[in-house]
């Protein structure tokens, strides 16, 4: 668990996951306590970003062809990341949840509230379903923390929150079809019909909370483009427009694809946000994306 120091002025600590991706430095500065999923690999488990790199888990999937699992953090988890908050003066806790449609995390995260306030008279722990995965998740526990930052109550980080939700998204490509077959989301003809094809799926989260796909294309510079065309359709209407390029393992499109956003968005903010381990076992190395959050 990453635990920042605690604003003393807040009246509410906020809390996420790992696959929200929020910077280190930004969490840090804002004073989010990030709580890690575990990857299960060679009969080891690993804290998310803490006991195992990014790098190094997409090295091993290229090289040696490992098949890692994940896993939400436990209970016990969240009790300790909800009681450090609690410890640290505040009496209000609210935790930014990845999509209960994606994982037992917001279910088990209920659970550990209720248990934690029992344990702390007095204090609310409130679970907020953000509907969301990766930075677009990241951006709603951004928007909490600046809330509480500021001292707002509960109620006020929690309205922050909702209207963020209102307003991210995402949209990423996948360098390979290979991970997709691998956890069986696709059939094999399909695998190997887009191999062949070069075919590059484009993928979002819908309203649900569900991961879906948008489009496919052929070839890496027109799934690139197709992602800033996304973006810029879900966001003509806003005056300002925040962004964040994802990568796992891939650099290099990463930069082109900056390099994209920025001609054509004209952001106010661009954060640079690498694929978590979690995230990377079910898409594989290689993914690029951008999330977004206009105002």
């Amino acid at each position: 668990m990453s635990q920042p120091s605690l604003n003393k002025q807040a009246k509410v600590a906020v809390v996420t996951d790992s696959v929200a991706q929020v910077p280190v430095d930004l969490a840090r500065q804002l004073g989010i306590t990030v709580i890690p999923f575990t990857v299960q690999m060679d009969g080891r488990t690993y804290l998310d970003g803490i006991d195992i790199e990014p790098g190094e888990l997409y090295h091993r999937m290229r090289q040696d062809h490992v098949s890692p699992t994940t896993a939400a953090p436990s209970l016990g988890e969240y009790q300790r990341a909800f009681s450090f908050c609690l410890r640290g003066g505040t009496q209000s806790v609210f935790c930014v949840s990845l999509s209960s449609k994606l994982s037992s995390g917001y279910t088990t995260a209920c659970y550990a509230a209720s248990a934690t306030q029992q344990e702390f008279p007095g204090s609310v722990i409130e679970v907020f379903d953000s509907r969301q995965a990766t930075i677009s998740q990241g951006f709603v526990a951004i928007a909490a923390a600046r809330a509480a930052m500021q001292g707002k109550s509960l109620a006020e980080v929690r309205q922050a929150a909702e209207n963020t939700k209102q307003r991210v998204g995402f949209a990423a490509t996948l360098e390979t079809l290979e991970y997709l077959a691998r956890g069986g989301r696709i059939g094999k003809a399909a695998y190997m019909a887009g191999s062949l094809l070069k075919i590059k799926p484009i993928l979002s989260i819908d309203d649900e909370g569900v991961v879906a796909p948008l489009n496919r294309v052929r070839g890496e510079c027109h799934a690139l483009q197709c992602i800033v065309e996304y973006v810029a359709h879900k966001t003509a209407d806003c005056s300002t427009l925040h962004l964040a390029v994802m990568e796992a393992d891939n650099p290099d499109h990463a930069a082109q694809l900056e390099e994209l956003a920025l001609q054509t968005l004209r952001p106010v903010e661009i954060l640079h946000s690498e694929f978590t381990p979690v995230m990377g076992v079910h898409a594989g190395p290689g993914v690029v994306g951008l999330g977004y959050y206009y105002e």
